[in-house]
């Protein structure tokens, strides 16, 4: 039994190593990402210049739901149709509506990638280019897809979802990540 509950202490310790820096209440600086080409992006994130960086923090919503995928990701393909069930979820429900955001950012992928997929996929929000995988090196070590959730504090942006792999139900997603934003509705 002790070999046991050693072997699981080892592995939650070594998955909280694999996971980086993010985790409840942890504030992720120095994300930075190409300000969107497209006005409507800029439109929905609340982005009034048009070009250079921005932070996670300056995207004008409570919460920002941000998914991490990669265009050749068998599981970030499959999942691509629930993604954006998830955004029409949030942007038809009126108390989602412009408080809650939802991004994908893709590792390793250059914008003529995060394009690509963006149109085969008919993706509706927001995607950025990842192509060195900086923004995941600062984020975590996992792998796509998975999902954070962050809410701003003060001019910083603090975590409080992480979720790895896909999910089935973005009804049931949705309500679990603003449950655990803490956010009325």
């Amino acid at each position: 039994m002790k070999k046991i509950s050693l072997f699981c202490l080892v592995a939650v310790l070594t998955g909280s190593l694999l996971l980086g820096a993010v985790y409840y209440g942890s504030i992720i600086e120095k994300v930075s990402l190409a300000v969107p080409v497209d006005a409507g992006d800029r439109s929905y994130l609340g982005i009034k210049q048009d070009t250079g960086q921005i932070g996670l923090a300056d995207i004008d919503a409570d919460i920002v739901i941000i998914e991490i995928f990669n265009m050749y990701c068998p599981h970030c393909q499959r999942h691509a149709p629930t993604a954006n069930k998830l955004y029409q979820i949030i942007e038809t429900d009126k108390r989602t509506q412009g408080r809650v955001k939802l991004i994908g950012i893709g590792v390793g992928n250059s914008p003529y990638e995060v394009k690509l997929f963006k149109k085969k996929y008919t993706v509706p929000f927001p995607l950025f280019d990842d192509p060195n995988s900086a923004v995941l090196n600062k984020l975590t070590g996992i792998k796509t897809p998975s999902f954070f959730g962050i809410r701003k504090k003060g001019k910083a942006a603090e975590a409080f979802f992480m979720e790895q792999g896909p999910h089935d139900d973005a009804d049931a997603f949705l309500r679990k990540v603003i449950q655990q934003s803490g956010l009325s509705l």
